[in-house]
Protein backbone atom coordinates (compact mmCIF):
# COMPACT_ATOMS: atom_id res chain seq x y z
CA UNK A 1 0.00 0.00 0.00
CA UNK A 2 1.69 3.78 -0.28
CA UNK A 3 1.04 6.62 1.60
CA UNK A 4 -1.19 9.29 1.30
CA UNK A 5 2.01 11.16 -0.15
CA UNK A 6 2.85 8.72 -2.22
CA UNK A 7 -0.63 8.27 -4.20
CA UNK A 8 -0.46 10.75 -6.57
CA UNK A 9 2.65 9.30 -8.08
CA UNK A 10 1.47 6.01 -7.78
CA UNK A 11 -1.83 6.94 -9.86
CA UNK A 12 0.83 8.91 -12.62
CA UNK A 13 2.57 5.79 -12.59
CA UNK A 14 -0.10 3.50 -13.31
CA UNK A 15 -1.32 5.63 -16.72
CA UNK A 16 2.07 5.50 -18.35
CA UNK A 17 3.24 2.57 -20.17
CA UNK A 18 7.10 3.15 -18.92
CA UNK A 19 8.49 0.21 -19.84
CA UNK A 20 7.33 0.97 -23.82
CA UNK A 21 8.18 4.74 -23.69
CA UNK A 22 11.54 4.71 -22.01
CA UNK A 23 12.15 2.37 -24.88
CA UNK A 24 11.27 5.28 -27.15
CA UNK A 25 12.88 7.72 -25.50
CA UNK A 26 15.94 6.89 -24.31
CA UNK A 27 18.20 6.79 -27.26
CA UNK A 28 17.16 10.63 -28.23
CA UNK A 29 18.77 11.53 -25.09
CA UNK A 30 21.90 9.14 -25.27
CA UNK A 31 22.94 10.67 -28.30
CA UNK A 32 22.02 14.32 -27.36
CA UNK A 33 24.25 13.54 -24.17
CA UNK A 34 26.89 12.13 -25.52
CA UNK A 35 26.91 15.31 -28.66
CA UNK A 36 26.73 17.67 -25.80
CA UNK A 37 29.37 15.46 -23.38
CA UNK A 38 26.59 15.43 -20.56
CA UNK A 39 27.98 14.07 -16.88
CA UNK A 40 25.20 16.64 -15.11
CA UNK A 41 21.56 16.46 -15.21
CA UNK A 42 18.97 18.39 -13.62
CA UNK A 43 15.35 16.77 -14.27
CA UNK A 44 12.56 19.94 -13.55
CA UNK A 45 9.48 18.81 -13.09
CA UNK A 46 10.62 15.28 -12.56
CA UNK A 47 7.14 13.77 -11.41
CA UNK A 48 8.02 10.45 -10.26
CA UNK A 49 11.16 10.20 -11.11
CA UNK A 50 11.66 8.14 -13.62
CA UNK A 51 13.86 9.98 -16.17
CA UNK A 52 16.09 10.94 -13.61
CA UNK A 53 16.46 7.28 -12.35
CA UNK A 54 17.26 6.49 -16.17
CA UNK A 55 19.84 9.01 -16.61
CA UNK A 56 21.44 7.95 -13.05
CA UNK A 57 21.60 4.08 -14.35
CA UNK A 58 24.01 5.58 -16.92
CA UNK A 59 26.56 7.04 -14.72
CA UNK A 60 25.39 10.33 -14.78
CA UNK A 61 24.77 12.70 -11.74
CA UNK A 62 21.36 13.53 -11.20
CA UNK A 63 19.32 16.30 -9.52
CA UNK A 64 15.36 16.03 -9.66
CA UNK A 65 13.20 19.21 -8.49
CA UNK A 66 9.26 19.02 -8.06
CA UNK A 67 6.87 20.63 -6.31
CA UNK A 68 4.57 17.84 -5.66
CA UNK A 69 5.68 15.80 -2.95
CA UNK A 70 3.64 12.52 -3.93
CA UNK A 71 5.52 12.50 -6.88
CA UNK A 72 9.09 13.09 -5.10
CA UNK A 73 8.12 10.04 -2.50
CA UNK A 74 7.35 8.05 -5.28
CA UNK A 75 10.16 9.15 -7.02
CA UNK A 76 12.61 8.26 -4.27
CA UNK A 77 11.04 4.16 -4.25
CA UNK A 78 11.71 4.04 -7.82
CA UNK A 79 15.46 5.60 -6.88
CA UNK A 80 15.55 3.17 -4.22
CA UNK A 81 14.01 -0.21 -6.33
CA UNK A 82 16.45 0.94 -9.02
CA UNK A 83 19.35 0.92 -7.01
CA UNK A 84 20.49 4.22 -8.55
CA UNK A 85 21.72 7.81 -6.40
CA UNK A 86 19.05 10.67 -7.31
CA UNK A 87 19.27 14.35 -5.52
CA UNK A 88 15.28 15.05 -4.93
CA UNK A 89 14.16 18.62 -4.09
CA UNK A 90 11.13 20.14 -3.70
CA UNK A 91 11.14 23.18 -5.69
CA UNK A 92 9.25 24.69 -8.84
CA UNK A 93 9.66 27.45 -11.50
CA UNK A 94 11.63 30.01 -10.60
CA UNK A 95 13.37 28.78 -7.78
CA UNK A 96 16.16 26.48 -9.54
CA UNK A 97 19.08 29.23 -9.12
CA UNK A 98 18.70 29.02 -4.89
CA UNK A 99 18.42 25.12 -5.26
CA UNK A 100 21.43 23.99 -7.79
CA UNK A 101 24.89 24.65 -6.44
CA UNK A 102 27.08 23.56 -9.30
CA UNK A 103 26.12 24.13 -12.93
CA UNK A 104 24.19 21.61 -14.97
CA UNK A 105 25.33 20.21 -18.45
CA UNK A 106 21.90 19.24 -19.46
CA UNK A 107 18.31 20.46 -17.72
CA UNK A 108 15.05 18.41 -19.10
CA UNK A 109 11.65 19.40 -18.78
CA UNK A 110 9.08 16.56 -19.75
CA UNK A 111 6.05 14.99 -19.40
CA UNK A 112 3.84 18.45 -19.88
CA UNK A 113 5.57 19.74 -16.77
CA UNK A 114 6.82 22.90 -18.61
CA UNK A 115 2.75 23.78 -19.76
CA UNK A 116 2.29 24.87 -16.10
CA UNK A 117 4.67 27.74 -16.49
CA UNK A 118 1.89 31.26 -15.93
CA UNK A 119 1.18 33.51 -19.26
CA UNK A 120 4.49 35.35 -20.93
CA UNK A 121 5.75 36.38 -17.78
CA UNK A 122 5.88 33.33 -16.13
CA UNK A 123 7.74 31.75 -19.71
CA UNK A 124 10.12 34.36 -19.63
CA UNK A 125 10.91 34.31 -15.92
CA UNK A 126 11.15 30.02 -16.10
CA UNK A 127 13.49 29.97 -19.33
CA UNK A 128 15.70 32.35 -17.31
CA UNK A 129 15.99 30.65 -14.44
CA UNK A 130 16.48 27.51 -15.98
CA UNK A 131 19.35 28.96 -18.12
CA UNK A 132 21.03 30.36 -15.06
CA UNK A 133 21.64 26.72 -13.84
CA UNK A 134 23.37 25.70 -17.10
CA UNK A 135 27.24 25.99 -17.95
CA UNK A 136 27.86 27.89 -21.14
CA UNK A 137 27.09 25.14 -24.31
CA UNK A 138 24.53 23.29 -21.89
CA UNK A 139 21.19 22.30 -23.39
CA UNK A 140 17.90 22.26 -22.47
CA UNK A 141 14.75 19.65 -23.48
CA UNK A 142 11.56 20.72 -22.88
CA UNK A 143 8.93 18.24 -24.07
CA UNK A 144 5.24 19.47 -24.23
CA UNK A 145 1.57 18.90 -25.63
CA UNK A 146 1.25 20.81 -28.85
CA UNK A 147 -1.30 23.41 -27.35
CA UNK A 148 -1.90 25.13 -31.21
CA UNK A 149 -3.00 21.61 -32.30
CA UNK A 150 -5.13 21.56 -29.63
CA UNK A 151 -6.79 24.73 -30.47
CA UNK A 152 -7.04 24.10 -34.27
CA UNK A 153 -9.19 20.75 -33.41
CA UNK A 154 -10.44 21.36 -29.53
CA UNK A 155 -10.79 17.93 -28.27
CA UNK A 156 -12.79 17.62 -25.44
CA UNK A 157 -11.12 13.99 -24.25
CA UNK A 158 -8.01 12.46 -24.50
CA UNK A 159 -6.48 10.05 -23.35
CA UNK A 160 -8.95 7.57 -21.96
CA UNK A 161 -6.81 4.12 -20.86
CA UNK A 162 -7.78 1.13 -18.94
CA UNK A 163 -5.16 0.05 -16.46
CA UNK A 164 -5.18 -3.35 -14.34
CA UNK A 165 -3.38 -2.63 -10.88
CA UNK A 166 -2.79 -4.10 -7.53
CA UNK A 167 -5.57 -1.76 -6.53
CA UNK A 168 -8.10 -2.83 -8.69
CA UNK A 169 -9.47 -1.54 -12.11
CA UNK A 170 -8.42 2.23 -13.27
CA UNK A 171 -9.83 4.46 -16.07
CA UNK A 172 -8.04 7.08 -16.00
CA UNK A 173 -9.44 10.04 -18.70
CA UNK A 174 -8.23 13.82 -19.82
CA UNK A 175 -10.84 16.12 -20.42
CA UNK A 176 -10.41 19.44 -21.74
CA UNK A 177 -12.17 23.23 -22.55
CA UNK A 178 -11.48 26.07 -23.76
CA UNK A 179 -11.48 29.66 -22.98
CA UNK A 180 -9.89 33.35 -23.35
CA UNK A 181 -9.12 34.79 -20.48
CA UNK A 182 -9.46 38.50 -19.43
CA UNK A 183 -6.05 39.78 -21.30
CA UNK A 184 -7.24 37.95 -24.97
CA UNK A 185 -5.06 35.00 -24.43
CA UNK A 186 -5.81 31.25 -24.87
CA UNK A 187 -6.42 29.17 -21.91
CA UNK A 188 -6.96 25.33 -21.96
CA UNK A 189 -8.57 23.65 -18.86
CA UNK A 190 -7.57 20.20 -18.08
CA UNK A 191 -9.54 17.98 -16.19
CA UNK A 192 -7.74 14.88 -15.30
CA UNK A 193 -10.00 12.08 -13.93
CA UNK A 194 -9.59 8.64 -12.16
CA UNK A 195 -12.37 5.83 -12.05
CA UNK A 196 -11.93 3.18 -9.93
CA UNK A 197 -13.55 0.13 -9.29
CA UNK A 198 -14.85 -0.89 -5.65
CA UNK A 199 -14.66 -4.19 -3.83
CA UNK A 200 -18.67 -4.54 -4.86
CA UNK A 201 -17.62 -3.49 -8.82
CA UNK A 202 -18.70 -0.29 -8.78
CA UNK A 203 -17.28 2.70 -10.15
CA UNK A 204 -16.10 5.95 -7.77
CA UNK A 205 -14.24 8.72 -9.73
CA UNK A 206 -11.82 11.37 -8.55
CA UNK A 207 -10.06 14.60 -10.20
CA UNK A 208 -8.09 17.26 -10.55
CA UNK A 209 -8.41 20.55 -12.58
CA UNK A 210 -5.91 22.84 -14.27
CA UNK A 211 -5.72 25.97 -16.72
CA UNK A 212 -3.32 26.66 -18.62
CA UNK A 213 -2.41 29.77 -21.01
CA UNK A 214 -1.61 27.91 -24.12
CA UNK A 215 1.53 27.64 -25.49
CA UNK A 216 2.56 29.07 -28.84
CA UNK A 217 5.90 28.07 -30.21
CA UNK A 218 6.64 31.50 -31.62
CA UNK A 219 6.44 32.44 -27.89
CA UNK A 220 8.22 29.83 -26.82
CA UNK A 221 11.45 30.32 -29.07
CA UNK A 222 10.88 34.12 -28.53
CA UNK A 223 11.61 33.93 -24.97
CA UNK A 224 14.31 31.48 -24.80
CA UNK A 225 16.33 33.81 -26.96
CA UNK A 226 15.98 36.49 -25.43
CA UNK A 227 17.11 34.08 -22.33
CA UNK A 228 20.09 33.46 -24.08
CA UNK A 229 19.59 30.30 -25.11
CA UNK A 230 20.77 29.35 -28.95
CA UNK A 231 19.89 26.95 -31.88
CA UNK A 232 16.43 26.06 -30.74
CA UNK A 233 14.89 23.86 -32.50
CA UNK A 234 11.69 22.05 -32.63
CA UNK A 235 10.95 18.13 -33.44
CA UNK A 236 7.72 16.01 -33.59
CA UNK A 237 9.24 12.60 -32.13
CA UNK A 238 12.16 11.24 -30.57
CA UNK A 239 13.50 10.12 -33.72
CA UNK A 240 14.11 13.95 -34.74
CA UNK A 241 11.72 13.99 -37.01
CA UNK A 242 10.85 17.70 -37.90
CA UNK A 243 7.75 19.24 -35.72
CA UNK A 244 4.62 19.28 -37.88
CA UNK A 245 1.99 21.83 -35.75
CA UNK A 246 -0.67 20.31 -37.26
CA UNK A 247 0.08 16.91 -36.90
CA UNK A 248 2.44 16.32 -33.58
CA UNK A 249 0.38 15.53 -30.45
CA UNK A 250 3.36 16.68 -29.07
CA UNK A 251 6.82 18.89 -29.26
CA UNK A 252 10.24 18.33 -28.48
CA UNK A 253 12.16 21.46 -27.95
CA UNK A 254 16.10 21.95 -27.52
CA UNK A 255 18.69 24.89 -27.09
CA UNK A 256 21.73 25.37 -26.14
CA UNK A 257 22.84 27.86 -23.39
CA UNK A 258 25.24 30.72 -24.85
Amino acid sequence: MFTEDESSGHEYDAVVDWERRMAREAPFFRELFDEVDVARVVDVGCGTGRHAAEFAAWGLDVTGVDPDEGMLAQAERHAAQRGVDVRFLEGGFGELGGLIEEPADALVCLGNAFQHVEGAEGLSRTLEDMASVLRSGGVLVLHFLNHERLLASRPRVMDARFRETDDGDRVFLKLLDYRVDDSGEDEILFDFVVLRRDDEGLWEADGRSSSHRALRLDDVRSAAEEAGFEDVRFYGSHERRAFDPAEDESVIVTARWR
